[in-house]
């Protein structure tokens, strides 16, 4: 789906948080080092995904929004403390079989709330910004908006010859 200028940067990091999703479900199914993933996961959480919840609670979570997309926005923010509740709970944890549970938890949260995201709370905004309202948005978005960088030395998503699946 083509996203409008307003959200575009917003939707291009959304596609960055499905790769980390579909990185992380591969290090699961190839049995990667738990350590290793979890290591990953609090990097991008610290590096790309605090960056873009910020961004999308400053940008989108004011006043002339709230009047007429509070629902949309209250689940958005909900779906953001629940990430930095289990990014906590995943730095304090020691067992493999927590932290493992803990991962496809997130994956499976992050997977749901890109959805929502894209599919409900993006074309709510989309039919409710003006020309002018969706302009200025989409320039101060693509002022800060910086690319992601999702590597990592060692790739634990990829089959043991190389090969991602």
């Amino acid at each position: 789906m083509k996203r409008s200028y307003a959200l575009e940067t917003l939707s291009w990091e959304h596609h960055n948080g499905l790769v980390l999703v579909f990185r992380l479900e591969q290090g699961m199914q190839f049995d990667a080092s738990v350590e290793e993933i979890k290591r990953y996961l609090l990097h991008v959480w610290q590096t790309a995904l605090l960056i873009h919840i910020d961004l999308e609670e400053k940008y989108l979570m004011v006043p002339e929004y709230l009047r007429d997309l509070k629902d949309y926005l209250q689940q958005m923010q909900g779906d953001h403390q629940i990430f930095a509740e289990m990014m906590k709970k995943l730095n304090k944890m020691k067992s493999e079989q927590e932290i493992r549970n803990l991962i496809q938890q997130f994956s499976e949260k992050l997977k749901t709330h890109i959805r929502f995201e894209e599919r409900e709370l993006f074309p709510a905004f989309e039919k409710m910004l003006t020309r002018v309202e969706a302009k200025q948005l989409g320039g101060k978005l693509h002022e800060v908006h910086k690319p992601i960088d999702l590597s990592w030395p060692n790739e634990f998503w990829k089959r043991k010859n190389g090969s991602e699946q």
